[in-house]
């Protein structure tokens, strides 16, 4: 321990220092961040309202956090802190959502970066790697705002290196003293930006980051005692911390009036479009890329390297800016979401408080429909034939118990028709009814997307939920789900012998084809049904574009000429396609 280190605070004076962490104990810390930023999600979601009130900020941070511990927990040498960190800044990469989720990725980039070539870090290590995590995410946004998550990483920062510079050794007490400048850094948001002010918050990245830094240091300490705020301090803006698994970690301040969100008037110009897609190809110039998009709205986002760049930007014109990010490379991931509409539903519900109906749940309907979706473009297909509610989830990423039963609630019915689309997700889905109060749900046991969307095309609104049960049921037995993917080792199934990047085609759950390319496997599946299907359905996954998909659907029509052949966007991940056949 260095000569000036302070008194250690709830931690045992008798506990030696520790001096150096290995990659277990970061991944460790990264899970143990996760389970704080999920138990306080909701109260996140709550204070969000800058830049605009899209209010899903702890839920973009938790699913971006969460891609990230998914691919560190596959890291190449997971007892070296480089790698752990390096697979985790590409998880969240590939996973982020919304303006934080991506400034969040970015800070884990610096992180990765200050870690390169360690296999252990030291309390000057992770100084280092703080100080180079809040570089990397300034320099991702155009226009930095001071009062955000950019100036608590800050913050956070120059409490660590100031640690180090004082001689602290100890990584216990490191990450105490960054943790509590982070949790004060948050409470000044409030004084920083008018909008916080008038809103009566403090900024939501900012806590959400606050979060994550107090669940690592919580693993890493290996403390129950939890790290207060700097004493004095009256949070007026931050919500009570909440442990996993355990309610509230402090009383908090009661605030009365409109908060986050509800506190903000309407603008009469609107808010625009919140825009997110994923930008890929070869040779790609980011900082081109950012000066080309930037200017087509506000709070924009571009980040990545010349393989992939992942694009967030609020627009009044999303036609605009997606035709000029296509000139770029090949897009996949695309959502637009309108922040009018959004803000508008959050007035409603704070007005309908204010009336009188605080304890009194939105009417719920009759019946409703939840669904899993591997992809945006499964999910928008999903919606469109009347899904109220759509979880991202399938192979590598099934959802928890926990994200269908957000989906049940938001689908606010009596009862809730789930469709889990994926044999590992419907053991889950079948123990949501057990949870859901006051919600009927069934599960169709949909095993693949063609036979959940064959269901959702047989669903009548109208009808009874057993009605509607038995009908989707029946629906599904006259679709045949096609998986088509490569081999990822050797082995023998089902009769055949197969190895390692073989195209192989899984239907109905059954590995029935092998091959050497796509189109060719595709043709012993159309061939080898005993009927010749009326309709085949061809949905083109992530890295497959739309005029390959097409080039396929083309040749398949030659040599198939009585079958009607349609092309969707799945965006599925490692199933290049997915085949309905009916």
């Amino acid at each position: 321990m260095g000569a000036t280190d302070p008194a250690p605070t709830g931690l045992s004076v008798l506990r030696p220092p520790l001096r150096e962490a290995d990659g277990g104990q970061v991944m460790a810390g990264l899970r143990n961040a996760l389970a704080w930023l999920e138990a306080n999600q909701q109260e996140i979601n709550d204070l969000n309202v800058f830049p605009v009130p899209d209010g899903d900020t702890g839920s973009n941070m938790y699913l971006t956090l969460r891609s990230a511990v998914e691919e560190a927990q596959h890291a190449p040498v997971p007892e070296a802190v480089d790698s752990v960190m390096a697979a985790a800044a590409h998880g969240s990469l590939m996973g982020a959502r919304g303006n934080s989720g991506v400034i969040l990725s970015q800070i884990l980039r610096g992180l990765a970066q200050g870690v390169t070539g360690w296999r252990t870090i030291d309390a000057s290590g992770i100084a280092r790697a703080l100080a180079e995590a809040q570089a990397v995410a300034y320099r991702a946004v155009m226009k930095p705002t001071e009062g955000t998550i950019l100036t608590v990483v800050r913050e956070a920062a120059t409490a660590a290196a100031d640690a180090v510079e004082e001689e602290t050794e100890d990584i216990r007490l490191l990450l105490e003293r960054v943790v509590r400048e982070a949790h004060a850094s948050v409470e000044r948001t409030m004084d920083q930006l008018a909008v916080l002010r008038e809103a009566g918050v403090v900024d939501a990245g900012g806590f959400g980051l606050a979060v994550i830094l107090e669940g690592f240091s919580r693993s890493i300490s290996e403390s129950e005692e939890r790290i207060s705020p700097p004493s004095g301090r009256l949070r007026r803006g931050e919500p009570p911390l909440r442990r996993p698994n355990e309610g509230d970690a402090q009383a908090a301040v009661t605030l009365q009036g409109r908060r986050g969100a509800a506190a903000v008037a309407p603008r009469e110009e609107g808010w625009g479009y919140c825009t997110e897609f994923m930008l890929t190809g070869k040779n790609l110039d980011v900082d081109a890329i950012r000066t080309e998009l930037a200017p087509l709205g506000e709070s924009a986002l571009v980040v990545g390297d010349e393989d992939l760049v992942r694009v967030h930007i609020h627009t009044e014109d999303p036609a605009a800016l997606i035709a000029a990010a296509a000139q770029r490379g090949q897009l996949s991931r695309l959502k637009v979401e309108d922040m009018s509409a959004q803000h508008h539903e959050v007035l409603e519900r704070a007005a309908a408080e204010e009336a009188g109906d605080v304890d009194v749940k939105a009417e719920t309907k009759p019946l409703g429909v939840v669904s899993v979706a591997p992809g945006g473009g499964f999910r928008d297909i999903l919606k469109s034939l009347g899904s109220d509610a759509v979880v991202l989830g399938g192979q590598t990423m099934n959802p928890s118990i926990e994200d269908l039963l957000n989906a049940v609630r938001a689908a606010n019915a009596d009862a809730v028709i789930m469709l889990p689309n994926n044999g590992n997700v419907i053991l889950t889905a079948q123990q949501v009814d057990d949870l859901a109060e006051g919600c009927d749900v069934r599960v169709i046991p949909s095993r693949n997307l063609p036979q959940g969307i064959s269901a959702l095309l047989a669903y009548d609104a109208s009808a009874s939920v057993d009605a509607n049960c038995e009908r989707m049921q029946e629906a599904m037995q006259s679709v045949h789900g096609v998986e088509i993917t490569r081999a990822v080792r050797d082995s023998s199934a089902s009769g055949h012998t197969i190895k390692e990047g073989d195209v192989i085609a899984i239907v109905d759950g059954d590995i029935k084809h092998v091959g050497g390319d796509y189109p060719a496997v595709i043709q012993d599946v159309l061939t080898s049904q005993e009927q010749a299907p009326e309709l085949v359905t061809v949905y083109y996954g992530d890295g497959v574009g739309e005029d390959e998909a097409n080039g396929l659907a083309d040749e398949l029509r030659k040599s198939h000429p009585s079958t009607e052949f349609e092309v969707h966007e799945g965006g599925q991940e490692h199933y290049p396609y997915v085949l309905s056949l009916e």
